[in-house]
């Protein structure tokens, strides 16, 4: 495998070399701000997708090697020539502010994204940051987030509050949203270490495990520091979430702590408190298992 340095070196060739090949090609402005044709709509010029690939293949490097502060500058300009954001860079762009110390500028991003704006004309302006609110979220806009919920986002979103300021009822809030879809929190937690690259395989359920672990591949540094985890764990509406109970309808057994039961290694849907209770439950659970394992190669097979 090509070392780090030596792939930055060449990816930042590729980079120039597309950059000339785009301003040659399509315009010579193509890059400014609101250009004629060009930025901020770069994926609307299909000639403009292999560059952005190696834009984001370059922050992804740069995650990496822990270089933040070039993470951050290289995903704010994925996001300010394609403000519709086709690749899903939106999703990245919290949590590597909140790691150059910026959880003012994570939260406004948040918020910009977590607003109502598919019923506007305009696209989300995240990267124009600004002072972000700390007043609690109304009942109307809860039930909204709750039901068109962005995993990433709402735990950026609850991060980045918190981080900002304290156990404040915006920050509950987002926790609570957040932990309807319980992935992240349950290895938050349990302090189970998310694997070290990200998940780009395009095909993935909304909301499914694939986006929580790239939210913990960005993130779970973030939520294991001491304040975090403390105050996560010592949430009841978190605990009463996170704790499942044995998948065998005649047991119900709830776990103590979380992730305490093993998961069935097939589906990976189900939890089970003894092996004597996973026994008990196969004959019912087979063709299920078996059906969302298929499921699942093909999504990789795509």
């Amino acid at each position: 495998m090509m070392p780090a340095s030596a792939a930055i070196t060449y990816f930042k060739s590729a980079e120039a070399l597309g950059r000339s090949h785009l301003q040659n090609d399509i315009a010579p402005d193509c890059f400014d701000d609101n250009a004629s044709y060009g930025a901020p709509n770069f994926w609307g010029i299909p000639g403009t997708r292999p560059y952005m690939r190696l834009l984001r293949n370059m922050t992804q490097l740069y995650i990496q090697m822990h270089e933040w502060d070039l993470a951050v500058k290289q995903n704010i300009e994925i996001l300010r020539l394609c403000e519709s954001d086709n690749m899903g860079q939106r999703a990245w762009m919290a949590p590597l502010l909140l790691h150059v110390g910026r959880p003012a500028d994570a939260l406004y991003f948040c918020q910009q994204w977590l607003s109502d704006w598919s019923s506007s004309d305009e696209l989300p302006k995240g990267i124009k940051f600004k002072a972000p609110f700390k007043k609690p979220l109304t009942k109307a806009e809860i039930e909204r987030m709750s039901k068109y919920v962005d995993l990433q986002m709402i735990h950026s979103a609850t991060l980045s509050a918190f981080m900002l300021y304290g156990d404040v009822e915006l920050s509950r809030q987002y926790l609570h949203i957040a932990v309807q879809y319980p992935h992240v929190l349950i290895k938050v937690i349990g302090k189970f270490k998310e694997r070290m690259n990200g998940d780009t395989h395009p095909v993935r359920l909304h909301n499914g495990v694939e986006d929580a672990r790239d939210h913990l591949w960005l993130a779970q540094d973030l939520w294991s520091k001491d304040d975090v985890w403390n105050w996560v764990k010592s949430d009841a509406v978190v605990t009463a979430a996170v704790l499942r109970p044995c998948s065998d309808p005649t047991c119900r057994r709830l776990e103590e702590q979380a992730a305490q039961w093993q998961k069935c290694s097939g589906c990976k849907e189900e939890w089970y408190c003894s092996r004597a209770c996973q026994k008990s439950h196969w004959p019912s659970h087979k063709e299920i298992c078996k059906r969302k394992q298929e499921e699942y190669r093909d999504r990789q097979r795509v």
